[in-house]
C-alpha cells in the first residue's frame, strides 16, 4: 500500500512539473495533453515527453528569403513598359485598320476568349427595334415568316391583333401560320373555360373559383379574339359578374370594380347601366377625373350635346385635372362647339 501511495505521489509531482513547464512555455504542447497525462500514470507523461521531443526534432527554422532590389536599369525598363501602355488603341479603331489578317485574328480572339465581352449600346439597340405590327408589313417575305414562327414559339396570346393583321396578308404561308396560332389560342381558352366550369359545378360556393373565372373572362375579352355579337355576349356576362361583386358591398377594391364595370358598360353601349355606375362612384368620389370621363361618355352614348357642354363647363369651374384621354375628348368636343 505504501509503495502504491509513493508511486502516485511521484506521478502527481512529475505531472505538476509538466504543468509548470507548460505554464513557463518550455513545453509547447496543449494543456489538454498534460491533463490526459495526469490520468494515465507512468505512460502518460512518458508519451507526452516523447511527443515533445519528436516535435522539436522535426521543427526546422524558417529560411530567410531576401528580395533583391531592382537595379536602376531594371527600373527604367519598368517605366518604359508603363509608358508603352499609352500606345494601346481602342478596339473600334483597331478593327478599321487595313490589315485583314490582323482584323480576323482580333475578332477570333474576342469570340473565343470567355473573359471578354462585347457591350452593345442599349440606346443604339432601342433605336433599331421596331414594333411587331410594323415588322410584319415589311416587303421581305422571309422576315415576316421568321417573325411569325418566333411568335408561335413564344406567347402567341400576346400578339393576337398582329396575328389578325398577318392573317389578312397575301402570303399563303404567313396566313397559314397566323391562322394556326389563332386557332391554338382559342383552343387554349376553351380548355381553360371547360376546366373551370367543371370545378365550379363541383364546388359552386367557392369564391376563389368565381374570381378565377372572372379573371379568365377578362383576359378572353381583352385578348382581341372576339368580335361582333360574340364579344357583346361575353361583355354582358362579364358586366353581370362585376355587378354581383359590387352588390356584395366590399370596400376594398371597390373603385377598381366600378371602373371595370363602367368600361364594360361603355363598350356594350349601355348608357343606363353606365349611369348607375357613375352614381355609385359619385357616392364616394364625386370629383375624381374618371367620373367626369364616364359622364362625358354617357352623354355621348345618349347623343346629348347640351349635357356634354354642361360637363365641360363644370370641369372648368372646378378646375378638374384633365388626363390626356379626357383632355383629348374635351378638345374634340370644344372644337365641334366652335370654342
Amino acid at each position: 500500500m505504501k509503495i502504491f501511495i509513493f508511486c502516485i505521489t511521484i506521478h502527481l509531482l512529475f505531472t505538476g512539473l509538466l504543468f509548470f513547464l507548460r505554464y513557463s512555455r518550455i513545453l509547447r504542447c496543449e494543456y489538454i495533453s498534460v491533463f490526459i497525462a495526469l490520468f494515465v500514470p507512468v505512460w502518460g507523461p512518458l508519451m507526452l515527453l516523447g511527443k515533445e521531443l519528436s516535435d522539436r526534432h522535426n521543427m526546422r527554422p524558417a529560411e530567410v528569403i531576401e528580395l533583391e532590389r531592382p537595379t536602376a536599369e531594371e527600373e527604367k525598363k519598368s517605366i518604359r513598359v508603363e509608358e508603352n501602355a499609352k500606345d494601346i488603341i481602342p478596339l473600334s479603331e483597331a478593327l478599321v485598320i487595313n490589315d485583314e489578317t490582323t482584323r480576323r485574328d482580333m475578332m477570333m480572339d474576342i469570340l473565343y476568349n470567355i473573359n471578354k465581352s462585347i457591350v452593345v449600346d442599349q440606346d443604339d439597340m432601342n433605336r433599331k427595334v421596331v414594333p411587331l405590327e410594323e415588322a410584319l408589313v415589311v416587303n421581305d417575305t422571309a422576315t415576316r415568316r421568321e417573325l411569325i414562327i418566333d411568335v408561335l414559339y413564344k406567347n402567341p396570346g400576346d400578339y393576337v391583333s398582329q396575328l389578325y393583321e398577318a392573317k389578312s396578308g397575301g402570303d399563303t404561308e404567313i396566313v397559314h401560320y397566323a391562322a394556326t396560332a389563332l386557332a391554338e389560342i382559342r383552343k387554349d381558352f376553351d380548355k381553360k373555360f371547360q376546366s373551370i366550369h367543371h370545378r365550379m359545378q363541383e364546388d359552386p360556393e367557392n369564391e376563389r373559383l368565381e374570381a378565377e373565372y372572372e379573371k379568365l373572362l377578362e383576359d378572353y375579352i381583352s385578348c382581341g379574339l372576339l368580335e361582333g355579337e360574340a364579344l357583346k355576349k361575353q361583355l354582358r356576362i362579364y358586366s353581370d359578374l362585376l355587378e354581383k361583386d359590387i352588390e356584395k358591398g366590399r370596400t376594398a377594391g371597390r373603385w377598381t370594380l366600378l371602373n371595370k364595370k363602367a368600361v364594360t358598360d361603355q363598350k356594350l353601349g349601355d348608357a343606363a347601366a353606365l349611369d348607375r355606375d357613375i352614381r355609385l362612384m359619385e357616392e364616394q368620389w364625386p370629383d375624381r377625373e374618371r367620373v367626369y370621363l364616364y359622364r362625358m361618355q354617357s352623354a355621348i352614348l345618349k347623343k346629348d350635346s347640351g349635357k356634354i357642354r354642361q360637363i365641360i363647363d363644370t370641369m372648368k369651374e372646378k378646375h378638374i385635372h384633365l388626363s390626356p384621354e379626357l383632355k383629348s375628348l374635351v378638345g374634340f368636343w370644344e372644337a365641334g362647339f366652335g370654342e
